[in-house]
């Protein structure tokens, strides 16, 4: 072959798979979010619940949403739904809600009905009807939601806007457009956040005599919350994590495979349960062991008197190549 090995890329067999610090982050906020939806971090929400400060959170508002007829989109108080099933939290007998379907005007209509079909996105706590409902209409839902939101970096808060009090519904959140509701549920970071950025490679070194590189990278902790103490606790928990090893799966292998857990509007996928879920990604599409070393914390500031910030880090080695 002209040129031979000498003239080509090493170390790649296609330039467009997911480089180790690009699987880092898809795993990260996967091991957080799994780990607190895991140690029982959730709200069951059934019919009917209110608030502490008042307010239905079992009843969805309609939501405005450029992408839809006015009437197809109706939104919960809190986004980040779980989407994992019931039986698959250890810490606690206390189990996550399956959504069986949706209450229209005091009807039920079950998910895969076809006389009023819908969709759920799990992510922005969204149910989405095929055909507009009025807007007169009363939906309610029994579902459950994540505690901590846990996200890339990325976007952070130059495009996506901190939404606080997000736990209180009773003022305006039934009110359409009004207030911090007015954000769409995909640029809306609800409180408290775990925002996750891995670093470039910092530097590679020998693995052994006979070849073979270490990959080291940092991975940086942006914490968000409306209270101190909380999120004291998250940039704990988070260095409690140090000096141990994870499994990391292979996130190209998990697309090909068909098994991620959301397609291209958030539905989720036929085989999510259970394949999807991270302990079994972890098991079908094992890619290497990451040792997490060197965690340090921050400072925490008060950016205003309800967002408190914190940043944490850690150092990770992976054998890359």
């Amino acid at each position: 072959m002209a040129g031979g090995p000498h003239t080509k890329l090493a170390n790649i067999n296609n330039a467009q798979d997911s480089t180790l610090s690009n699987i880092l982050l898809d795993n990260f906020v996967a091991f957080y979010d799994s780990g607190f939806l895991d140690k029982g971090q959730f709200y069951n929400i059934q019919i009917p619940q209110s608030g502490i400060y008042g307010g239905d959170r079992h009843k969805l508002r309609l939501a405005e949403d450029p992408n839809y007829t006015d009437g197809q989109v109706w939104e919960a108080y809190r986004q980040n739904w779980v989407w994992e099933g019931s039986g698959n939290v250890s810490a606690t007998t206390r189990q996550p809600i399956n959504i069986s379907g949706v209450f229209v005007d005091n009807t039920f209509y079950a998910t895969g009905n076809v006389t009023k079909p819908f969709y759920i996105d799990y992510p922005n706590g969204r149910v989405v009807f095929d055909t507009a409902l009025s807007s007169t209409s009363a939906v309610q839902l029994e579902y459950s939601h994540k505690w901590v939101q846990v996200i890339p970096a990325q976007g952070v808060p130059w495009f996506r806007q901190i939404q606080l009090g997000s736990f209180r519904n009773e003022d305006g959140f039934q009110v359409s457009g009004s207030g911090g509701w007015a954000q769409l549920g995909q640029t809306r970071v609800q409180l408290p956040a775990l925002a996750i950025e891995v670093l470039p490679a910092r530097n590679l070194q020998g693995y052994q005599l006979g070849g073979g590189q270490w990959q080291n990278n940092e991975v940086v902790f942006y914490v968000m919350s409306e209270n101190h103490w909380e999120c004291t606790n998250l940039m704990d928990t988070i260095l409690y994590q140090n000096d141990r090893t994870i499994h990391l799966f292979n996130p190209t292998a998990v697309a090909i495979s068909g098994v991620f857990p959301f397609n291209y509007r958030n539905e989720l996928n036929e085989n999510a349960i259970p394949s999807g879920r991270y302990p079994n990604m972890i098991d079908n599409f094992f890619y290497r062991r990451c040792w997490i070393n060197d965690s340090k914390g921050g400072e925490v500031t008060q950016l205003s008197p309800e967002l408190y910030v914190g940043t944490t880090r850690c150092s990770t080695q992976v054998k890359a190549i």
